[in-house]
């Protein structure tokens, strides 16, 4: 082989093992189990950038959609500001924090870097539910091995990822309800939510279909497999290892919109 087609080779070769996670997912999830397969940045800098991407790509929807919303609260706001009792300093303190909802700080920087973080968050919080569940059920694996096997088993959701850039960029609007949660709570603009905050149990059942789609189902059997293959637990607790993690941890990112809920009921009663 020439030297210039060793380098073609070794990306072939560094890339493969991302074809082999949807083509052949045992196999590679072996491959990443048994010697460590390729280096752990590779899905890792995969699933950050399609986290990043619908991000970005939505950017200049959501900051518009922010400043309808605000122009819509501006509006009611008007009518009764004598009701409020507000003074003018008061007032401007208002729209200028009313202002700040629209910029792009609000609407790109910080959902940005929220889904960095919580990407990791999450890794980590599977790979220790996953390791801690599997020993208690006589699995024999390291938190590093769980580590690995989650996130290669993340590849689905950068696939995920992909369509909704494209979606987004094409279509040229938001994916307003993701997964089964259209199937909920009917599609609504800014302002409507501002002006009747959903029911708790609407919010908790849009938070949950959300994150309910094919993607979803593609990663937990990636998980069932890497459970598998890195604690060497029979197929029968792995699901129920993978899942009873997956019931725990989507309750426990459930409470966020839970607690928003509440607290919007709250501002809705006393606002009206």
């Amino acid at each position: 082989m020439s030297e210039d087609q060793e380098p073609v080779a070794d990306r072939m070769a560094l890339l493969r093992p991302l074809w082999g996670i949807i083509a052949r997912p045992r196999a590679t999830l072996e491959l990443v189990h048994e010697r460590g397969g390729p280096r752990l940045w590779l899905p890792i800098v995969v699933a950050l950038v399609f986290v990043l991407l619908p991000v970005l790509a939505a950017a200049p929807i959501t900051t518009e959609q922010a400043r309808e919303a605000v122009i819509a609260a501006e509006e009611d706001l008007g009518e009764r500001w004598e009701d409020m009792e507000l003074s003018a300093d008061q007032q401007a303190q208002v729209e200028q924090m009313m202002g700040v909802v629209a910029s792009p700080l609000i609407t790109v920087v910080f959902p940005a870097v929220a889904n960095l973080i919580l990407r990791g968050v999450g890794w980590l919080a599977w790979a220790g539910a996953l390791y801690l569940a599997a020993m208690a059920l006589g699995g024999r694996s390291t938190f590093e091995q769980m580590l690995r096997i989650v996130v290669w088993a993340w590849v689905p959701y950068a696939i995920r990822g992909l369509l909704q850039t494209v979606y987004i960029v094409a279509a040229g609007q938001l994916i307003t309800y993701p997964g089964l949660s259209g199937l909920v709570r009917p599609a609504s603009s800014a302002a409507d939510v501002l002006r009747a905050a959903p029911s708790l149990g609407q919010t908790l059942l849009t938070s949950l279909f959300s994150r309910v789609d094919l993607f979803l189902f593609w990663n937990l059997a990636l998980l069932v497999i890497g459970v598998i293959v890195t604690t060497h637990l029979p197929r029968r607790k792995a699901i129920l290892v993978t899942l009873g993690v997956w019931l725990i941890l989507t309750a426990v990112m459930m409470m966020p919109s839970a607690v928003g809920s509440l607290f919007a009921q709250q501002l809705s009663l006393t606002s009206y």
